[in-house]
């Protein structure tokens, strides 16, 4: 007798599933299938989980000095420049004769590239040199050459001490890496100025280098003015330079100026030859700490 109400109860449930799913209702997996495992929540999609990105972590380059440096270097043509300074008699044949040297020099392979300007003022003069490094230093060892202090290292029987055009070589400026070119070629001429004398400036620790830069920066300003009055497109001259530079003689240091940086104390504050050379010509040698450290020395044995 009970058997009908089974039924019944069989095809209710039936009929309460499908009228779910009719209304848009789904089963769960535990009404569906007992035996199934129940479903394990997705993982969600990567692109809606925001990333975090931590800046100081990237790799970026960085611009540092030396990059700057080197961008302002690359494919650039650089020069040097020296300012030397030197005694010498107030002679013209003396002047002369140190003007054709450097002509003859400059005549060599190569040499043409060492560009500047040679005052004469009185019995002292100033050397401005500009070109390759290596170059100014080989214009320099012919300063050298010609000097009273090479004559004397000399042998007396092969060489005279009155051959020497010029004495006292003293580097008062140098400069490298430049990438502007101030002097057109070199030539030589005479400081059309006297000493007025008076109230001078006497050189010391403190003010040298002032002295000595504010000479230096004349000289570029005189080079620079005579450039412009050369035209760019023709070969340039002695006689054209040496004219253009008379022209522009105005900006030259005063007399009392060079005279200033070329007295008897200016020994005591510039480099001579000698000295130049030793620092920054001939090789060096490089020891280490470490090398005089290790190996120990020996114990001491009596």
């Amino acid at each position: 007798l009970k058997l009908p109400h089974l039924c019944t109860q069989a095809a209710t449930g039936h009929l309460c599933r499908t009228e779910m799913a009719a209304a848009g209702g789904e089963a769960t997996a535990g009404e569906t299938s007992g035996d199934a495992a129940p479903k394990k929540p997705g993982r969600k999609n990567s692109k809606e989980v925001g990333e975090i990105i931590d800046e100081l972590a990237l790799e970026t380059k960085r611009t540092t000095l030396l990059d700057r440096i080197e961008s302002q270097l690359k494919e650039r043509q650089q020069v040097s420049r020296m300012l030397v300074g030197f005694n010498c008699a107030d002679d013209k044949k003396v002047q002369k004769a140190l003007d054709q040297e450097f002509q003859n020099w400059r005549q060599q392979p190569s040499n043409d590239a060492v560009s500047g300007v040679l005052i004469f003022a009185s019995v002292v003069g100033l050397h401005l040199l500009e070109g390759p490094t290596e170059l100014i230093f080989k214009a320099l060892e012919l300063m050298h050459t010609l000097s009273a202090e090479a004559k004397e290292g000399e042998d007396a029987t092969a060489t005279e001490k009155s051959d020497a055009l010029l004495s006292g070589i003293r580097i008062l400026h140098f400069t490298e890496l430049h990438g502007v070119r101030v002097a057109r070629s070199w030539t030589s001429m005479s400081h059309p100025g006297k000493a007025v004398g008076g109230a001078q400036t006497q050189m010391e620790d403190a003010n040298c280098h002032e002295l000595v830069f504010a000479a230096y920066k004349k000289l570029l300003v005189l080079c620079l003015k005579v450039a412009k009055l050369l035209d760019p497109d023709e070969d340039v001259d002695t006689a054209s330079l040496q004219k253009n530079y008379k022209k522009a003689a105005d900006d030259l240091p005063s007399m009392d100026e060079v005279l200033i940086l070329l007295g008897k104390t200016s020994f005591d504050y510039f480099f001579s030859y000698a000295e130049f050379k030793k620092v920054f010509i001939a090789p060096f040698q490089l020891v280490l700490h470490s090398e005089l450290l290790w190996p120990m020395a020996p114990a001491l044995s009596y």
